[in-house]
């Protein structure tokens, strides 16, 4: 193969790719975990994920400490059976560690017995297996373009998941349903079959304690003993390096 073939054929499978539906992204889930879900505005111009949510600003503006409650799969959720219960529990346990890490930026976290802190849960309603052997075919090639990943349009994951905060006397004041599916661009697949779901965690909580907050709101300045160090540290350097060394995700032990 000629320098100029090994150039137009990978650009080539790059414009077929860009030219086919740029997400596998499901719409959110109503599995009847939030309250009051007919007053859900679904959120407009997101590019990557699908968003339902509604709030009380005036409730939420009196929150200061929040207790985190274990994440769970949702009863009847949608998840394929060959998935299997380690890789739930792994996915369970990454979104618990970034809810912990993005609600700390925002409000105090506290113990569950603390009578006058509002409540946060999540559940998984649906996961999307990611397959293995087409997240390294796209790694390979990934591997002769330049800035950015592909992925074959075949085996892309995804999660959805619901979440809600409850005030101390249990009245719902925030509630979001969120999903999203891997793109055919800039998504890295991985070897883990809830590579995606797992990586899509962490832009789930962002977006949940973005929405839980005025606009602009300052984050909150971390103590000096961080209220998360259970789930580890917060940047995983090795884990990240490893992942960019082999284009595919990398997921964190639970």
């Amino acid at each position: 193969m000629t320098r100029s073939q090994r150039v137009f054929v990978p650009s080539a499978l790059c414009l077929a790719l860009l030219a086919l539906p740029a997400c596998a992204t499901k719409p959110p889930t109503q599995t009847g975990f939030l309250s009051n879900q007919a007053g859900m505005e679904k959120v407009s111009g997101t590019v990557r994920a699908q968003i339902e949510r509604q709030r009380d600003l005036e409730a939420l503006g009196s929150v200061t400490k929040v207790t985190l409650l274990p994440a769970k799969l949702q009863e009847a959720s949608d998840i394929p059976d060959t998935i299997t219960p380690e890789s739930r529990v792994l996915v369970l346990g990454e979104l618990d560690r970034q809810l912990c890490f993005q609600l700390s930026r925002r409000f105090e976290i506290v113990s569950p017995d603390d009578p006058t802190a509002a409540r946060v849960q999540a559940v998984i309603t649906r996961l999307q297996e990611t397959n293995a052997t087409a997240s390294a075919a796209s790694a390979a090639v990934s591997w002769f373009l330049p800035g950015g990943s592909v992925r074959l349009p075949v085996g892309r994951g995804g999660v959805s998941i619901e979440a809600r905060l409850d005030l101390a006397d249990g009245r719902q004041a925030a509630a979001m349903a969120w999903s999203r599916g891997a793109g055919v661009v800039m998504d890295a697949g991985s070897l883990s079959e809830v590579g995606d779901a797992h990586r899509f965690t962490a832009s789930f909580a962002k977006d949940f304690s973005d929405f839980l907050v005025e606009t602009e709101t300052p984050q909150r300045a971390l103590s000096e003993q961080d209220p998360c160090q259970k789930h580890g540290p917060r940047l995983d350097l090795g884990r990240l390096a490893a992942g960019r060394v082999i284009g595919l995700h990398v997921p964190r032990p639970k």
